[in-house]
């Protein structure tokens, strides 16, 4: 990689990862496809490695894009920052809404991003199941939230989604011996305990659960535990907790994660750099 990079450039494979397509994404930066795909192709060559790649689902990032994202963002958002105030008052106070499975691997990292650069901002964060999180939403009593667009069912377009893995999980990554299959589930309404549900009955697995909660420590504890098997959003380094065999079980379906933003914070410059971060790890935990 040589000489000055233009950070047009960057904000060009940003908004492409975000949207997970060029032409949404040149929408979104007011360009025209080719114009948009000419700054994509000017990145790969200044980097010289292929960034995105092509598939029936849309567009993506390689390795090497995904490598780059993360740095793409901070870049941006240092530039961002240097940019003359402008007489609109950023807000004071984030309302934020996160369902728990977000909070214990992703919130940390973020929220350690967003305190560097922003330690005078208030932030309010509300953690709850996805339906009540939509009603609060609603009821414009957070300002972004972030949940799966299954649960929230809610009107507005997202600003971003976001393909989560959800792996099959048990003690040590081992299979229980003990039939039928004990499993580990959520309390409904949860979009992934219903993929796991129709996963087994698809594949014809009988089984039995042995633990429902709402709540994920309760989850996670079970886990560690053995009492059988589960899934989660997202693997989050439980101790002694570890994937199956991809041959174990049925596969599970991807869970989308979206964010959702009031439109009358658009343009907060607070609210940007924190959706950036969120889809920044978010991407980071994706296929």
């Amino acid at each position: 990689m040589t000489g000055d990079l233009d950070t047009a450039l960057l904000r060009a494979l940003i908004a492409v990862a975000r949207r997970g397509s060029i032409n949404r994404a040149a929408a979104d930066l007011g360009r025209t496809q080719p114009a948009l795909s000419l700054q994509l192709r000017k990145l790969e060559q200044h980097c010289g490695q292929t960034l995105l790649q092509r598939s029936p689902r849309g567009v993506s990032l390689t390795a090497a894009g995904r490598q780059l994202l993360p740095y793409a963002e901070r870049i941006v958002s240092l530039a961002e920052q240097m940019r003359p105030s402008t007489p609109a008052a950023p807000a004071s106070r984030c309302r934020i809404g996160l369902i728990e499975d977000l909070v214990s691997r992703n919130l940390p990292r973020v929220l350690a991003d967003f305190a560097a650069a922003r330690p005078g901002l208030q932030l309010d964060i509300r953690v709850a199941p996805g339906r009540e999180l939509s009603a609060a939403f609603q009821r414009e009593e957070l300002d972004l939230l972030i949940a799966s667009p299954r649960v929230a069912q809610l009107d507005a377009a997202p600003s971003w989604v976001v393909e989560c893995p959800l792996p099959w999980l048990a003690q040590h990554g081992a299979m229980p011996a003990a039939e039928p299959l004990p499993l580990i589930l959520f309390a409904a309404p949860c979009s992934w305990r219903d993929a796991m549900l129709q996963a087994l009955e698809n594949a014809g697995r009988p089984y039995r659960v042995v633990l429902e909660s709402s709540s994920l420590l309760a989850v996670q504890a079970a886990l560690q535990a053995g009492l059988g098997v589960g899934a989660l959003l997202s693997d989050e380094e439980l101790p002694d907790v570890a994937p199956l065999p991809r041959e174990a079980l049925p596969p599970l379906p991807a869970v989308p994660m979206a964010l959702y933003r009031r439109a009358r914070s658009q343009g907060d410059p607070a609210l940007d750099q924190l959706a950036r971060l969120f889809f920044r790890q978010l991407s980071q935990e994706a296929w």
